[in-house]
């Protein structure tokens, strides 16, 4: 295992010499070598699995030797800086070489260099997992013997890896035979051709600065895996309240093109029961909706007054297209008042002439990417999803109020009022959670189906996104597949179903929550129908004047 560090030479193979060194004393590494080709001879991928277990040998060692010899962090920085620079080993290249690059940033922020943290932007979205990961591989440092360290290398494996990148071997039983000589400590393990090949460079339709730096290398899924989605789904996000029937006819509508392949699930989320659970899922559960209703309570004046201003602004625009204007003609309705002008004015207008304003009706469509970039903000998104919501309660304006976000897949549109729900229901918002992907592409598509299908007059889009739809998990590996929902792909798609929309006469409005880097691509996307509200208190009066001037012009 350690050859392809040894090959590379310099300060890397002369720390991997003291890492050797400090696992042979520590463990044994004939020891390591046994337990590993158990692994192997029960079918692990050893591609995967050894460089696990270099990671884990390294912290473990790093760790204990670091109290006798405080030169070794050093370096261990020095190793890790050219690693990342000059990337010897190919990191780069493929998905399992970013969670590696992942980890020497996490060891040492200093090392990082801004190619590895573009890279690393590919992981939004996966920071449960990626939490995960960096909690098991700081447990090799307790580990007492070769075996529990192996032990912990495999947990890795199952846990992490083996969900995105191999077979599942859950259900394994190890083999207690050991048939072969070779020494899989000095093996080489590396990764396939077609991962380890640099991406080829593609011309792009379209150009956009924050998408095009993304790679076009993204997880992809066993059949194995793919077939526990559902499941999973209904465990963590709720039941599909869509009739098998009428899921089948919009997912033949929508899913389709880059989307081809994928499914929906259109859920009410969990019940009550799910969490009052004494489980770890129910304890998160609680711990999201907490820390939203806590937001809330800590915004509570001002978020009254948000909801006011934009109830204010609201009624007043509605208030001005009822309104009937009233003109001086030649003819109409006589004005009495007005017949002194006879004889004395050359065209003295006697009669009013009465312009009845549009009595049309409006409903409301609000779209809240759950995505895992909204994790830092997950309580301030589901503040100010809930002060829209509100406000529109307030005025009586029929609205529905939908999450999305991507698992495998899946594109899960989790419900939390409907467009006639009383108000009462708005507080379901506060259940709202970011995690995983994000097809914003499909979620406008699939929402807009129930939308064009309302009687008003007038229909209106609202989207909270961060202008990064991102899907780096992608489905079934097959010919001629769609292709992946990263960067340009993505950033068209989403603008191809805002102008679709459009010119199925929807008003569309995006709400941009991301950071600087991202607010091209929600410039592309909406146009000039987007705001960005950098502060909670200003979010009433920004948000109340946009929707009233999108009102007026309707």
């Amino acid at each position: 295992m350690s050859q392809p560090y040894e090959e590379v030479g310099g300060m890397i193979a002369a720390y991997e010499g003291v890492i050797l060194g400090g696992a042979d004393k520590l463990f044994g590494l004939d020891e390591l070598n046994l337990w590993l080709r158990r692994h192997r001879y029960a079918a692990y991928d050893m591609h995967v699995l050894l460089p696990i277990a270099h990671l884990c040998l390294e912290y473990a060692v790093r760790r204990r030797l670091t109290s006798d010899r405080p030169g070794i962090p050093a370096m261990a920085e020095q190793v890790a800086r050219e690693l990342l620079q000059e990337d010897p080993l190919s990191l780069r290249y493929s998905s399992r070489g970013w969670l590696n690059i992942y980890w020497l940033t996490e060891q040492f922020p200093q090392a990082a260099n801004a190619e590895s943290r573009r890279i690393l932007r590919n992981f939004t979205g996966f920071e449960s997992v990626l939490e995960l990961f960096v909690q098991l591989a700081e447990g090799c440092e307790h580990c007492p013997d070769a075996r529990s360290l192996v032990d912990q290398a495999v947990l890795l494996y199952k846990k992490v890896f083996t969900r995105y990148f191999a077979p599942d071997h859950s259900r394994d039983e190890l083999s207690q035979f050991e048939v072969s000589d070779d020494d899989l400590w000095e093996g080489k393990y590396e990764a396939p051709e077609e991962e380890a090949a640099p991406p080829e460079e593609e011309d792009q339709e379209l150009t956009y600065e924050r998408a095009k730096q993304l790679t076009t290398d993204p997880i992809e899924l066993s059949e194995e895996a793919l077939a526990a989605v559902p499941e999973y789904l209904e465990k963590n996000f709720g039941p599909s309240f869509q009739t098998e029937k009428a899921l089948q006819e919009i997912e033949n509508a929508v899913c389709v093109g880059i989307h081809e392949g994928r499914r929906l699930l259109f859920t009410d989320g969990l019940p009550e029961s799910a969490y009052e659970e004494t489980t770890d899922r129910a304890g998160s559960l609680r711990a999201s909706r907490e820390a939203n209703q806590r937001m809330l309570e800590e915004h509570r004046d001002s978020a009254m007054q948000s909801i006011r201003s934009i109830e204010q602004a609201f009624r007043n625009a509605l208030n001005l297209k009822s309104e009937p204007e009233i003109y001086s003609s030649h003819r109409g309705v006589l004005v009495n008042s007005t017949l002194w002008k006879v004889g004395r004015i050359e065209e003295p207008r006697l009669f009013h002439k009465i312009f009845r304003q549009d009595n049309s009706t409006v409903v409301v469509e609000l779209l809240i990417d759950a995505s895992g970039s909204q994790k830092s903000r997950q309580s301030m998104v589901a503040l100010q999803s809930y002060l829209f919501s509100s406000a529109l309660s307030r005025i009586q304006i029929p609205h529905r109020v939908m999450s999305y976000c991507t698992y495998g897949d899946h594109t899960v549109l989790r419900r939390f009022r409907d467009y006639d729900d009383k108000p009462e229901a708005d507080e379901k918002i506060l259940e709202y959670r970011a995690t995983s992907n994000n097809r914003d592409g499909l979620a406008l598509a699939a929402a807009g189906v129930d939308l064009l299908k309302r009687r008003e007059d007038h229909k209106i889009v609202i989207v909270f996104s961060d202008g990064l739809p991102n899907d780096m998990v992608s489905g079934r590996v097959r010919k001629n597949k769609p292709e992946r929902y990263i960067g340009d792909a993505a950033i068209r798609d989403t603008c191809f179903q805002v102008r679709r929309l459009r010119r199925e006469g929807v008003h569309i409005i995006g709400i941009f929550l991301g950071e600087d880097g991202e607010l091209d691509n929600e410039r592309m996307i909406y146009g000039s129908s987007f705001l960005r509200i950098r502060r909670a208190e200003d979010f009433g009066g920004t948000a109340g004047k946009r929707l009233s001037e999108t009102l007026l012009l309707l």
